[in-house]
């Protein structure tokens, strides 16, 4: 026995080291892969088989021989505990079972037996939680009326245990764009898996997460995402899985027809439970947040499209209406030399004639860039189909910048029909209120863009 725990305290680790000890013998015996060998067991609910090969070799490969596996004692075990500093335990023998013979005869036409071990993984589970600082092992020594290398001739099987993870392959938030040009129908692909080989048929299911879990997400990351509207979406129900496959696809439908300009929609998806009751989900890796937006296109503007019965025209003050996407510094300056009455709702405006219809619109705008002392600070946005009639659909009077040079970007605007011209009015700038009588009260600006779709095709 202290010669086997001799030879044991100089046992390699799991590298396969065998053709260190192949050239001297004529025919040899010994495990595989000898040495520490650590195994992970998942609690599934069923034990777990570990084989075991025993291998021959040597000069002589059509050598015979008889070969045995031997369960080791603890005294053995114990001497290697002293000079590796370990505290190794021997499993006891109600914890596994051999599903094989643990002896073999090599023919000359054999290299290599299996020996399979099957592992009661729950309890060991148990055995090993309630252990007090050791770790249960299987030590097994190889024997032979051959020969047997000297320094794989045993192995200790060292298992952990594990749970079986459910994950998805992408998790957190993954993020696109349309315009008007993209699908209106977009598939985005992702699958399910799990973290060990896949003995199983089962299934796990999918769901979306609820209203309230996207504003306790909007709170705690001082975000303001919009679920994306029940319809606009479809996903599978579950993800099965078939024996031998570790990972699942599924698909995410998403409909843009329904969606509004610049909303940050979002579909967070999580994993529900699997008819595998034994595993569990993942928590870091267990919700899918797919971010959509639709992004208007950039409508060309020239001065052609633009006019205003405000123009400042008596003095020469800034560059006119072509200065308004000139991308100069040079401004537009509504009138202050006349007595002119502002139109009681739009105020003093400028008027867009589009080359084709649109339904949904952003407006932006720099502010004169030489000062600040006629920016909007209440704009009120029009649309007409023939250009005589005009219907307000937004206004705003909060958070918009006065400095000179910034740019304001307004929020989307929609129509429930299509429309051919806007109007962006001023109903009051940082000069007064332009409602009303105006006497030396205008506004200017130094660009204004248009962005914009027909999302009612």
């Amino acid at each position: 026995m202290l010669l086997c725990g001799a030879c044991l305290c100089t046992l390699p680790g799991c590298d396969d080291s065998w053709n260190e000890y192949m050239e001297d013998y004529q025919t040899l015996f010994y495990f595989r892969n000898g040495g520490e060998q650590s195994i992970t067991l998942f609690k599934i609910g069923e034990d777990t088989v570990y084989d075991i090969p025993v291998c021959k070799g040597g000069r002589d490969i059509a050598g015979t021989g008889t070969v045995r596996i031997s369960v080791m004692e603890q005294a053995q075990i114990d001497i290697y505990n002293m000079s590796n500093e370990t505290n190794y335990v021997q499993l006891p023998s109600d914890y596994y079972s051999f599903l094989t013979d643990t002896e073999f005869t090599f023919s000359p036409d054999d290299s290599y037996k299996v020996a399979s071990v099957q592992m009661k993984t729950d309890e060991i589970s148990e055995l090993q939680q309630a252990a007090s600082g050791q770790t249960y092992i299987l030590a097994l020594q190889l024997y032979s009326d051959g020969t047997v290398s000297p320094g794989i001739n045993t192995i200790l099987i060292c298992p952990s245990i594990d749970i079986v993870l459910v994950s998805l392959a992408t998790s957190g938030i993954e993020s696109y764009a349309y315009t008007s040009d993209s699908p209106t129908e977009n598939v985005y692909s992702n699958s399910v898996s799990i973290n060990t080989d896949n003995r199983w048929d089962f299934s796990c299911g999918l769901e979306v997460c609820e209203e309230s879990w996207l504003e306790a997400y909007n709170e705690e990351n001082m975000t303001s995402y919009v679920m994306l509207p029940e319809g606009s979406y479809s996903i599978p129900q579950s993800v099965d899985f078939k024996s031998g496959s570790r990972s699942s696809a599924f698909n995410v439908t998403v409909n843009r027809s329904s969606m509004s300009l610049l909303t940050e929609y979002v579909l967070p998806i999580r994993l529900a439970e699997c008819t595998k009751t034994q595993f569990e989900i993942n928590e870091d890796q267990s919700i899918y947040m797919l971010n959509v937006r639709l992004d208007p296109d950039q409508i060309a503007l020239d001065e052609s499209m633009f006019s205003s019965p405000y123009t400042e025209s008596t003095y020469v003050d800034g560059g006119g209406l072509p200065a308004l996407c000139d991308g100069t510094v040079d401004y537009w300056h509504g009138n202050y030399s006349k007595v002119l009455d502002g139109d009681p709702v739009y105020g003093n405006y400028i008027d867009i004639a589009l080359n084709e219809e649109l339904s949904d619109i952003v407006l932006k705008y720099q502010v004169r860039s030489t000062n600040g002392n006629f920016a909007p600070v209440h704009i009120v946005i029009g649309v007409s189909v023939d250009g005589e009639n005009w219907t307000a659909i937004g206004e705003v009077s909060d958070g918009l910048s006065r400095v000179a040079g910034d740019w304001n970007t307004l929020p989307p605007f929609h129509s429930d029909t299509a429309f051919k011209y806007i109007r962006f009015g001023c109903a009051e700038s940082a000069a007064g209120v332009l409602t009303g009588s105006c006497n030396g009260i205008s506004f200017a600006l130094s660009e204004l863009e248009l962005y914009g779709a027909n999302l009612l095709n």
